[in-house]
């Protein structure tokens, strides 16, 4: 196991960063603007940060509901662990799932998904118990959503 090098970013660094998780749209003479540089020289920042990977994409967000998602749960999955692996490839073919991470502690995993109907949720978890025993949450609101990265976070 290795550990990931923190990239050296610096003030204006993490104020285009900011600006960009704001509005991923922005252009670049208006962020420039906003940090002191020319359009040219922010792009370039840009271009460095993506290059190091700490800019990893940009992305549009949807209103789940509106489009007839209207139920988002969380399922924690328990499975053995000599299956864990495995299951993550197949867990990748289920598009219900719109997030899963591989966790520590009693679970395996813990997936956010999001359904048409509470039959749809049925099925799916029928579908997800051949893996292993599972709990699922059904999220009412959001209290938090998408947070911005700071450079107070990482100080």
């Amino acid at each position: 196991m290795t550990l990931e090098k923190k990239a050296n970013i610096d003030d204006t660094d993490w104020i285009i960063l900011y600006e960009l998780q704001k509005d991923a749209r922005i252009k670049f003479t208006e962020l420039g603007a906003l940090v002191g540089l020319s359009a040219p020289a922010t792009a370039e920042r840009v271009r460095k940060m993506e290059d190091l990977g700490i800019i990893t994409g940009y992305r549009v967000e949807i209103d789940r509901k509106k489009i007839g998602l209207p139920i988002t749960a969380w399922i924690r999955l328990s499975t053995p662990k000599e299956r864990s692996a495995r299951l993550s490839e197949k867990l990748k073919g289920i598009p219900e799932i719109i997030e899963c991470s591989r966790v520590a502690g009693p679970d395996s995993f813990v997936m956010k998904i999001s359904v048409t109907s509470m039959e749809h949720l049925e099925n799916l978890l029928d579908h997800l118990s051949q893996y292993g025993s599972s709990v699922t949450s059904i999220e009412m609101s959001t209290t938090i959503s998408n947070r911005f990265i700071t450079q107070t976070m990482v100080r």
